[in-house]
Parts: structure tokens; C-alpha cells; sequence
């Protein structure tokens, strides 16, 4: 008797852990459903004419004053067409950034910051990039997979432009990517500046507050956000913590500037002083406003932000 009830205890515990593990797989897989596909290329796609108003961005003289080259590679790491324009006034032999846009944008957003580039001298790159506008590569992963891409465009640029310095701006998710690229197999060592604007730092906080915005959802946001942990791993195989972009920055020793507001609540105040504070290089500088919206300063303090990118970029270069 005793047996057979110890049996039935064992398997009433298998079928528990069962259960639980399948419930756990199932929630886990919506977790990641939804925040591995935050974007599609059809909702990104082109500009509507009130961006270009609230950047007070004339378009028309933009395209006339410099060359816009459509340019396409293939991904290295999944084979997709990597769409991006380079941007130059009279010819291609300079020194290039690249320049990394945000979740909802495309390359065509960068336009208005590119212009302040192009006018200190550089060409620019800006693509698109995963599951964005032409860039019909699934899944977005906070950097992780994005980096490849980029990785990808600063071998364009060596092989097109050799002996010319590259730079790299990436703005809010565009600068989680950014880290990620340059982190990875020390490919900051090959870059000469670069520049985040209101970055994304950790992707288990940005999963955990989108799951916190939806309201009370009845299950704990910490399990469902391990459950999202784990079944990440398993179907794409990395975890949240390999998509930390501040633990990736401990191996970048790049001249850096991270530009934040205090009034962010896309990225926090904390993100940016997180990546810059594991930063690994010597040359590293913060520029914090007060009351900026998500990546607003480029509006609100527009002759600042000018002045501060160039005064950086100078010094990056002593």
C-alpha cells in the first residue's frame, strides 16, 4: 500500500512539474512573441512630411546639396539585404560615420543629425536596421542580432574607404546596438569615436516595463519575465543578460559620449550612466540634460548638441 501510495505521490509531482513547465513554455513563448517583434518593416516604413516639419529638416535642399547613394550588402549572419544610403557632398574618400537609428525609425530618420556630420567633413552611412523600413530581417533583439549588421557596414567602409577613420552614432535602441557591435571581438579598438544618444542599456528592464505598462496582468512580472529568459535561449539562443548593452561597454575602449536627459522615460537617466560608467575607455564623456524628452535634445538644445558632438569629436581625435 505503502508503495503504490508513494507512486501515485511521484507521479502526481511528475505531473505537476509537467504542468508547470509547459504552462511556464507557453508563457515564456508569448514573452518573447512579444518583444522580439517590436517593429515590422511595413510599420516603419518611408517618412511622413510632419517629421520632417518638427525637425524643421528642409528635405529639399538636403537632397540637393549632397549625394544620396542607395546602397544594399548582405547580412553575414542571416543572409537578409541590409538597405542603407551613404551620404556625401563631392566624393567618397573621407573619413565615414555610421549611423544607427532607433525602434520605430529607419535610415531616413537620421537624416536631420547627418547633415551636422556631413558639415564637419565625414560621409555618413545610415541603414536600416533589423525588421525596419527595407530591412525585412525578423526579429528584434535589443543589439544582440542587430550588431551584426552594423558589423557588416564598418566592414563596407574599411573595404571602400581604407585608411579612413569610421565613428558610430546610435540613438536609444540604434545605440544598444551600437555598443553590442563594437564590444563584440574588440571592434571598438577599430573605431575612433563614438557617440550614444539616449541608449538602451538592458533588455530584461525594457521587456520587464513593457509587460509593467500593460497594467495588472495577474501573474507576476518577475516569472513571466524568467519564463521570456528562458525560452529566449532556448528558440534564439541568448539569454537577456548577453543582450545587456552596459555589461557589453566593459570591453569597448573607443573615445566615447553618452548624451541623456533626466526626464527620459523611454531610457532612463540610469541607462546611459550605466553604459557610461562600465565603459572601458580612457577618453569617455557624459552629457546629461535636465529635462529633455526621449532623445529630444537634438531639438530642444540643437546648438548645444552641435557643439558638444563637435567638441567631442575633436578631442577624440587628439
Amino acid at each position: 500500500m505503502r508503495k503504490k501510495l508513494r507512486m501515485v505521490f511521484l507521479l502526481l509531482i511528475a505531473l505537476c512539474a509537467a504542468v508547470f513547465a509547459g504552462f511556464s513554455y507557453f508563457l515564456g513563448s508569448q514573452v518573447v512573441a512579444g518583444s522580439t517583434q517590436l517593429v515590422t518593416p511595413e510599420s516603419t516604413s518611408g517618412v511622413k512630411e510632419a517629421f520632417w516639419k518638427s525637425y524643421d529638416f528642409d528635405l529639399r535642399q538636403f537632397t540637393q546639396t549632397y549625394h544620396i547613394e542607395k546602397v544594399e550588402i548582405t547580412s553575414s549572419f542571416d543572409g537578409h539585404t541590409i538597405p542603407a544610403d551613404y551620404l556625401y557632398r563631392d566624393e567618397k574618400d573621407r573619413d565615414t560615420v555610421i549611423m544607427v537609428h532607433g525602434l520605430g525609425g529607419n535610415r531616413l530618420t537620421n537624416y536631420p543629425v547627418a547633415e551636422l556630420f556631413l558639415s564637419l567633413g565625414y560621409n555618413v552611412i545610415t541603414y536600416d536596421q533589423r525588421s525596419s523600413n527595407e530591412n525585412t530581417a525578423d526579429k528584434t533583439t535589443f543589439g544582440y542580432w542587430e550588431k551584426y549588421d552594423l558589423l557588416d557596414y564598418i566592414a563596407y567602409v574599411k573595404e571602400t574607404v581604407p585608411d579612413r577613420k569610421i565613428g558610430v552614432w546610435g540613438t536609444s535602441f540604434g545605440g544598444a546596438t551600437a555598443v553590442q557591435a563594437l564590444a563584440y571581438q574588440n571592434t571598438g579598438d577599430e573605431i575612433a569615436f563614438l557617440i550614444l544618444d539616449c541608449p538602451v542599456s538592458d533588455m530584461r528592464w525594457m521587456v520587464d516595463e513593457s509587460m509593467r505598462q500593460m497594467g495588472d496582468l495577474g501573474i507576476p512580472v518577475s516569472y513571466l519575465s524568467w519564463c521570456g529568459d528562458i525560452v529566449n535561449r532556448i528558440k534564439l539562443g541568448f539569454s537577456y543578460h548577453d543582450a545587456d548593452a552596459a555589461a557589453a561597454a566593459d570591453r569597448i575602449r573607443t573615445p566615447a559620449l553618452v548624451i541623456n536627459s533626466k526626464a527620459d522615460d523611454v531610457t532612463p537617466y540610469f541607462m546611459g550612466k550605466d553604459i557610461y560608467d562600465r565603459l572601458g575607455s580612457e577618453k569617455k564623456e557624459i552629457w546629461t540634460l535636465p529635462d529633455s524628452e526621449h532623445t529630444g535634445m537634438w531639438m530642444q538644445y540643437n546648438a548645444m548638441y552641435r557643439q558638444k558632438v563637435t567638441d567631442f569629436i575633436s578631442r577624440a581625435d587628439a
